[in-house]
C-alpha cells in the first residue's frame, strides 16, 4: 500500500512538472486514475489499519464494513473505467487520429462525469440483480482494452514495415530511418508492457474475483471465504500499483526526471570562483576571522587550512594558483 501511494504521488508530480512531454488529455486521464487510486486507499487507512492496530471492536462496526466495501468497489470500477478511457485515447491517437479532437474538446469532461457516475452502478439498490451484469461489464472492458492495445501494436508494426520497404526501394539507409526504427521498437515494446500489465491485471482480477470463488466454495465450502477476502484485498492494493509501475517502466522521460529528482550528489561540484572571491577568502584565511557575513567562504577556507600549514608565503602561492586555475 505504501508503494502504491508513493508511486501514484510521484507519477502525479512528474505529469504536472514543467516541460513534460505529455499531452493535456493524457494528463487529465492519468489524474482521474490517480484520484480513484487514492480513494481506494482511504478505507484501508481509515478502517482496516485501525482495526488491526487498535482493537477488534473497532473493525467489526457495521457501518465501517459497509463503507469499506462501498468505497473499495466504487474505486475499483472507477479505475477500470478510466483505464479504458486511457486505452481509448491511445487507440484514437495512433489508429484513428482524425477522431483525436474528441479528447481535445470539452466533451472529455462529460466522458469523465459519465465514468464516475457509472462507477456507482454496483452500489445502487435496484430490484433486479446487477451482479451478473457488472461481472460481464468488467470482463468486457478488460478484453476490449486488450484488443485496442493489440490494434495499436499491429498499426505500429505495419507503419514500421512500410517505412522499411520504402527505404529498401531507394537503396538508402539514413541515420534518421534507424532512429525512427529504434523509436518504433521502443514504443511497440512499451505498448506490450502496458497491455500485459493493465489488461492482464484486469482479466486476472475478473477471474479471481468473480469465477474462482464459486469453484473454491464448492470444493472447500464456506471456510475458504476468509482467505479469499484477504487475497482480494491484496489484489486490489496490488492493482493500484500497476499504473505507476507501467508508467515508469515505459517512459524514459519519467525515469530520467525521477532519477534527477532523487539523485544524491556524493561529490560536490567544483566551485567556480571569481578574483574577488579568492581575494576575500585569502584575507579571511590570513586574519583568521569567520563570521556570518563571510560564512560563504567557510568551506573554502577550511579545505585550504586542513591541507597545509598556512603562512604569508603559502597564502600567496595559494592565491596565485587559484587565480590562474579557477577564475572565469
Amino acid at each position: 500500500m505504501l508503494y502504491g501511494i508513493i508511486g501514484n504521488l510521484l507519477m502525479a508530480i512528474i505529469c504536472y512538472s514543467r516541460n513534460n512531454p505529455y499531452s493535456r488529455p493524457f494528463i487529465l486521464i492519468i489524474s482521474q486514475i490517480i484520484t480513484s487510486n487514492f480513494i481506494s486507499f482511504i478505507p484501508y487507512v481509515i478502517v482496516l489499519l485501525p482495526g488491526l492496530l487498535l482493537s477488534k471492536k473497532y473493525a467489526y462496526k457495521t457501518w465501517m464494513n459497509f463503507a469499506f466495501c462501498t468505497v473499495r468497489i466504487f474505486s475499483t470500477f472507477a479505475t477500470i473505467h478510466f483505464s479504458f478511457v486511457l486505452s481509448l485515447n491511445r487507440f484514437v491517437a495512433v489508429v484513428l487520429p482524425k477522431f483525436n479532437a474528441l479528447f481535445e474538446s470539452g466533451k472529455l469532461y462529460f466522458l469523465f462525469l459519465f465514468a464516475w457516475l457509472t462507477a456507482f452502478v454496483k452500489d445502487f439498490k435496484i430490484h433486479f440483480n446487477l451482479t451478473n451484469f457488472v461481472e460481464i461489464w468488467a470482463l468486457f472492458l478488460s478484453i476490449t482494452m486488450l484488443l485496442m492495445y493489440s490494434a495499436i501494436i499491429c498499426n505500429i508494426r505495419n507503419r514500421f514495415i512500410t517505412v522499411n520497404n520504402e527505404t529498401r526501394k531507394t537503396f538508402t539507409i539514413k541515420t534518421e530511418d534507424k532512429t525512427k526504427a529504434l523509436r518504433t521498437a521502443k514504443y511497440e515494446r512499451s505498448m506490450l508492457i502496458q497491455a500485459a500489465m493493465t489488461c492482464g491485471g484486469l482479466i486476472l482480477g475478473s477471474l479471481l474475483i468473480f469465477i474462482l470463488p464459486m469453484i473454491l466454495i464448492k470444493i472447500f465450502s464456506q471456510k475458504i471465504l476468509i482467505p479469499m477476502n484477504i487475497f482480494h484485498c491484496l489484489y486490489f492494493i496490488f492493482y493500484r500499483c500497476i499504473l505507476p509501475t507501467a508508467f515508469f517502466l515505459t517512459s524514459e522521460y519519467a525515469r530520467r526526471d525521477l532519477y534527477l529528482a532523487l539523485k544524491i550528489n556524493v561529490v560536490k561540484p567544483i566551485l567556480l570562483l571569481t578574483k574577488y572571491d579568492i581575494d576575500a577568502a585569502v584575507e579571511i584565511l590570513r586574519d583568521g576571522s569567520l563570521n556570518e557575513e563571510n560564512s560563504s567562504y567557510k568551506n573554502f577556507v577550511i579545505v585550504i587550512s586542513d591541507k597545509i600549514y598556512c603562512n604569508d608565503k603559502t597564502i600567496t602561492i595559494i592565491a596565485d594558483w587559484f587565480h590562474s586555475s579557477f577564475i572565469f
